[in-house]
């Protein structure tokens, strides 16, 4: 266990804001953050309490006046095989992409598509993250939790934590009363690619002469058109998509492709994705950079010149604020042409 004062939060999220929290607590085992909670020490801790993983997906926007908590259980384990389901386990604190590694190389199906995304498991499952036509929800079997009611361990099924899109109950609803001690995953020992989205097949296909892909194969293929159109948050500060792409009724995504057709001509197809029960997804980085977002430079922040979802840190200097600033601007650029909201998904605390 460690417990520190004024402790600065500069590498602990991924944007590199410079920021601090009035204390830092840091468990390794479910066990130390129960004798934690039962301790003297615990009602010497500063409020309000917030719990963290790599903060990757984290806006800072100011100094944090309470006391961060980080999970340091690190651990990876098969639990059991029934078939051709086989269920792993990893503690909170595991880095989420040695997760999609691990599967990787033991010929396990069902993370491949979520390689490459930064940060730990327990954040990951908290979060839903997804990329390339897969969410972790699709092999989240259970996320085993200390719950802070009943003061004991708590295992929530994948289907009981509520999932939609990059969202859970852990975030809506149930927020701070469960802190995640690790994760179970449900996957496949037989052939379950996912390779509809964008151009992952064509990219799948070039590494296999279209053959039948190995989950590596995959992994491979989704890495490399990551790290083509993302940065490295370790080079450039970021914390991935910063707005959700929106789901909006088919009347609004009408008024999006009017004005596609008037710009460039009948043949154009607006990217979109059919949602069900009349609405659409539409890719916000189409819409911000149909804005003219992309490539965008104002002091110390901009837009990713390969990616208008990403908001950077472009000198390392930034500070919350001009962060703030570009996201409203952003924001309401978007509004004016499409009449579209857009919604952060990067959490802003």
């Amino acid at each position: 266990m460690k417990i520190g004062r004024n402790i600065s939060l500069t590498g602990r999220n991924t944007f590199g804001m410079k920021v601090s929290c009035a204390c830092l607590v840091e468990y390794d085992s479910p066990e130390e953050y129960r004798e934690l909670l039962s301790s003297e020490v615990f009602h010497t801790l500063p409020l309000p309490f917030l719990h963290i993983g790599g903060g990757s997906n984290l806006l800072f926007t100011a100094d944090f006046p309470g006391t961060v908590f980080h999970s340091r259980i690190d651990f990876l384990k098969e639990v059991s095989r029934d078939g051709d389901s086989v269920r792993i386990e990893a503690g909170a604190g595991t880095l989420w992409d040695k997760v999609c590694l691990y599967c990787a190389e033991n010929g396990l199906w069902g993370t491949e598509n979520l390689s490459g995304i930064p940060g730990e498991t327990g954040a990951a499952a908290v979060q839903n993250i997804g990329a390339y036509g897969a969410e972790i929800k699709d092999v989240v079997e259970s996320v085993v939790c200390f719950d802070s009611v009943t003061e004991g361990m708590k295992s929530i099924s994948g289907e009981d934590c509520r999932y939609d899109y990059r969202t859970s109950m852990f975030k809506e609803g149930a927020k701070g009363r469960y802190a995640v001690m690790s994760v179970v995953l449900r996957l496949s020992a037989v052939p379950k690619p996912k390779l509809g989205y964008g151009h992952l097949k064509a990219a799948v296909d070039a590494l296999t002469d279209g053959a039948e892909p190995e989950p590596m194969t995959v992994r491979k293929a989704v890495l490399g058109i990551r790290n083509a159109k993302l940065p490295d948050p370790a080079v450039t500060g970021n914390a991935g998509s910063f707005f959700k792409n929106p789901v909006v009724p088919r009347s609004s995504y009408e008024v999006v492709e009017n004005y596609a057709l008037s710009l460039y001509g009948s043949d154009y197809i607006v990217p979109h994705f059919d949602a069900g029960a009349g609405f659409v997804k539409i890719p916000a980085a189409w819409l911000i950079e149909q804005c003219g977002w992309k490539g965008y430079r104002e002091g110390n922040v901009g837009v990713y010149e390969k990616q208008p979802l990403v908001i950077i840190n472009a000198t390392g200097n930034a500070v919350p604020g001009e962060i703030l600033s570009l996201e409203k601007k952003i924001t309401e650029s978007v509004i004016n042409t499409f009449g579209i909201e857009l919604t952060p998904e990067v959490e802003h605390i």
